[in-house]
């Protein structure tokens, strides 16, 4: 993902939610393995986005792990057959990150951020959370406009099946599609480490 662009305002925290059973300091991925993955609308973006996240989690402590045999084109598994990966290569926890276009700015016809309530699946559990979305018609960047991330980082306990942490993120529109990543990305931990799950 090349650098372009001028600088944009710091992503801005959209919502978190953190499992109260967990405790303020659990330390649930501090040392442990874990499962990482990431699940991108373009199937392209899939690998940077796994080695950003492998790397950027190992530099605070956890010892990730990406499930092999994967291609950039193949679907992403659900939350239990992932699970069932994590046991089968011994990881305590999975980390999935999310990432969606969220805003434009030109190029769309001038259409602003929407807000679109999704489901999600956490393993014996489901429940509803808000997404952020925007049209992609029109080429594949409808025009040429500049583009606004959202990010969603979440945690799955494998030993109970259960969804522990979850936290969105949106970034401002620009054509600075790697920074932006790294930055929601950047932002997501932070939220991760501050609930005491790193």
């Amino acid at each position: 993902m090349a650098l372009a662009g001028c600088a944009s305002p710091p992503p801005q925290r959209w919502s978190e939610w953190v499992d109260p059973g967990l405790g303020p300091n659990s330390g649930l991925l501090r040392g442990a393995p874990v499962l990482v993955a990431c699940d991108t609308f373009d199937l392209l973006m899939r690998p940077p986005c796994e080695s950003d996240l492998t790397q950027a989690l190992a530099e605070r402590g956890v010892r990730p792990i990406v499930a092999p045999g994967t291609t950039p084109f193949s679907p992403r598994e659900t939350d239990p057959q992932m699970a069932s990966s994590a046991t089968s290569l011994g990881a305590n926890a999975i980390f999935i990150l999310t990432l969606a276009p969220a805003a434009s700015s030109g190029g769309w016809g001038g259409s602003g951020m929407a807000i679109g309530i999704g489901g999600f699946s956490g393993g014996r559990n489901s429940g509803v959370g808000v997404g952020l979305s925007a049209p992609i018609g029109g080429g594949a960047w409808g025009g040429g406009g500049a583009t606004g991330f959202s990010a969603t980082g979440r945690v799955i306990d494998v030993r109970t099946g259960r969804m522990v942490w979850s936290s969105t993120f949106v970034a401002s529109p620009s054509s600075d599609v790697g920074g932006q990543v790294r930055g929601l990305m950047r932002n997501v931990l932070d939220s991760a480490q501050a609930a005491g799950v790193l």
